[in-house]
């Protein structure tokens, strides 16, 4: 009897120890699945320019960002949108850093870090304002309505947005706004009371608008 209990003991404590080491287990799969996400880039400086990706760790830091090997989108125009770039990672290794320079000279350099949700869908927008670069992200976000440009602004400054001439909201500096429906492709929209051509874009389509104190700068689809 007493060698019946020992047994069951014995079984029980393998049990519980297997159940232990796939908890365990568990957690390590998890960390090392692999995760996606996208980006596409938004240049709206006055110069072409290279955006470039890298996996960030505590202990490196910025080390290695503008080396040639982490260019994702090379020669962007200035005022356009460059590549979309699909980034793969284990999902323990979500923080990344991102970059943009002068594609010239590479001496205007600016950057920063993020991080990562699988699955998301990002821009990344290399901006100006007051002489002073910046680095933002933002997700991407479709909210196409028939008939209308449903349009997003992301500005450099506060300025006041017009739609059929009534004011509808003022930016804020390095902010993206809400949806807007705009019926005219030709002066429905105004900022800082200058018209914003949309007619390069189609009816019931969303885009993201990158506007400064002049106007637009860039318009790219969602």
């Amino acid at each position: 009897m007493n060698n019946v209990n020992k047994g069951l003991g014995l079984t029980v404590l393998l049990g519980l120890s297997a159940a232990l080491t796939g908890c365990g287990g568990s957690d390590e799969l998890n960390e090392q699945l692999n995760h996606d996400a996208e980006m596409s880039f938004v240049n709206s400086l006055d110069y072409m320019a290279d955006f470039h990706v890298k996996k960030r760790s505590i202990s490196s830091g910025y080390s290695g960002l503008f080396d040639s090997g982490s260019v994702v989108s090379a020669d962007v125009p200035a005022k356009e949108v460059g590549k979309t770039y699909s980034y793969s990672y284990k999902a323990i290794n979500n923080m990344i850093n991102l970059g943009v320079k002068d594609s010239n000279s590479g001496e205007k350099q600016e950057r920063m870090n993020t991080t990562l949700k699988d699955g998301a869908n990002l821009w990344v927008i290399a901006w100006e304002s007051d002489g002073e670069r910046t680095l933002s992200v933002v997700g991407k976000k479709q909210q196409n309505q028939a008939d209308v440009f449903n349009v997003r602004l992301f500005a450099n400054g506060s300025y006041d947005v017009m739609i059929d001439g009534n004011k509808v909201t003022t930016t804020e500096k390095g902010q993206v706004t809400s949806y807007y429906a705009v019926s005219s492709c030709t002066d429905g929209l105004q900022v800082a009371g200058n018209a914003i051509d949309l007619c390069n874009g189609d009816f019931g389509q969303s885009y993201l608008l990158i506007v400064d104190g002049n106007g637009k700068r860039v318009m790219a689809a969602e």
